[in-house]
Order: C-alpha cells, then structure tokens, then sequence
C-alpha cells in the first residue's frame, strides 16, 4: 500500500506550506507531525510559515463599512 509521504520528495516548504494551511489528510499530518520532531529543516519551515502567516494577519487593516454594498453598486452599474 503505497501512502502521501512514499509519493513525495523531501520538500520542507511544500510540506510545511501544507501542514499549516491544513490542507493535510488526518494520516500525513500525523506523520509530518513526526517528522518534523527529527527533521530541522521541516520543523523551521513550519516555525517561519506560522510567524509569515501571524505578520500578514496583524497587517490586515479593517474594510471600511458599506465598502463592499458600493463597489457591488458600482459593478452593477457599469454592467448596464
């Protein structure tokens, strides 16, 4: 029975990418959860995706309101 990880190359960034984003199935992010206790560079892929993810999460800057109801409007009317 072959699995996600025999499929794979060593790919660090893709495979953290993955872990953080949550994108894998139950069985690999076990195993890469594993993994990474042995692996340096999978384990500082994942500490320096988190820490990317938390920077860009603290640089959202708030929608202003009613934003989203006129540039709907706008579309709408340039539609026409």
């Amino acid at each position: 029975m072959r699995t996600w990880w025999m499929d794979r190359h060593h790919d660090p960034e893709r495979n953290a990418a993955e872990y953080i984003s949550g994108e894998l199935p139950v069985r690999a992010r076990r195993w890469f959860e594993r993994h990474m206790l042995d692996c340096e560079d999978c384990w500082r892929e994942v500490l320096l995706g988190r820490f990317g993810r938390r920077v860009a999460e603290d640089a959202r800057e708030p929608v202003p309101a009613g934003l989203r109801d006129r540039i709907r409007a706008s579309v709408l009317l340039s539609a026409d």
